[in-house]
């Protein structure tokens, strides 16, 4: 995506760049001064992302960044490395208090895109993937914790991963890219420190799943957060596509969902504070 033409403007932020939202980190560093501002219009959600739209009849709630002093063109970079073309553009805005802004406006908001009803904020914590599925997951996990022989248990168990992984690529979505390279963007997740700490502290000893198409070993190791995430992502293959084969692995399903659910709230806490 292009850069603003002035980009020794503040920023305003209704969304994913806001403090305490999933992109925050990106620019953190670079970030002089916070301002809670607000600007006329609306806004719109399309798969699961924010958009801005110009209007007079009502205001929409975010935060003016001050970038530090020669600091602001390497923000916006930092901004635009996810930020795809086919979604947003740069706009130069007036906020209500009169000043002026660099702001992501939404494109083709007529398309696919629903209004945020009776909000004139935006916040990455009701995302029914982050709070709904989460607590779903948990409800299932508990009431099918031992094995049974008619393999409901275990297919309940491979809905609930493949859920919990739905939220994960969904986050590391909208942290990461907001485009493709899905399989990429997940493995970005080891990179992250909550990750790896709370990696540590759910799991004590290593495992081993092989893949059922090439046998390529996979090893859980909890000091070692890329050979980890790659491990939970072939049990989540191995779930896909094996069937009640998968029954013999039921220890290694049950203990990949409860870990995993448990380092994926941790991360959102970190995220959220």
């Amino acid at each position: 995506m292009k850069l603003p033409n002035n980009t020794k403007l503040s920023f305003f932020a209704y969304g994913l760049f806001k403090p305490g939202q999933l992109c925050f980190f990106r620019i953190k560093e670079l970030v002089k001064n916070t301002t809670e501002a607000e600007i006329s219009g609306i806004l719109k959600e399309r798969d699961g992302i924010p958009l801005l739209i110009l209007s007079k009849y009502s205001k929409v709630k975010g935060v003016l960044l001050q970038f530090k002093e020669d600091q602001e063109l390497n923000a916006y970079k930092r901004i635009v490395e996810i930020e795809p073309d086919e979604v947003y553009r740069w706009q130069e805005v007036r906020l209500a208090d009169g000043i002026q802004a660099n702001a992501l406006l939404g494109k083709k908001h007529d398309r696919g895109s629903a209004d945020i009803e009776h909000a004139e904020e935006w916040d990455s914590r009701s995302d029914p993937f982050f709070k709904d599925a989460l607590e779903e997951i948990e409800t299932v996990l508990k009431s099918n914790s031992d094995f049974r022989w008619d393999f409901k248990t275990i297919l309940r168990l491979q809905m609930a991963y493949s859920l919990l992984w739905t939220a994960l690529e969904r986050y590391a979505g909208l942290r990461y890219h907001l485009g493709k390279k899905s399989t990429e963007k997940v493995y970005q997740i080891a990179e992250e420190e909550a990750f790896a700490k709370s990696l540590r502290k759910h799991v004590r000893v290593p495992r081993e799943v092989y893949s059922t198409t090439n046998l390529d070993k996979y090893v859980l190791d909890p000091d070692d957060p890329l050979k980890s995430i790659k491990y939970y992502y072939q049990v989540r293959s191995n779930a896909v596509h094996r069937g009640k084969a998968v029954a013999r692995d039921f220890d290694i399903l049950r203990s990949s969902l409860e870990e995993l659910l448990g380092i994926f709230k941790d991360m959102l806490n970190e995220v959220w504070g």
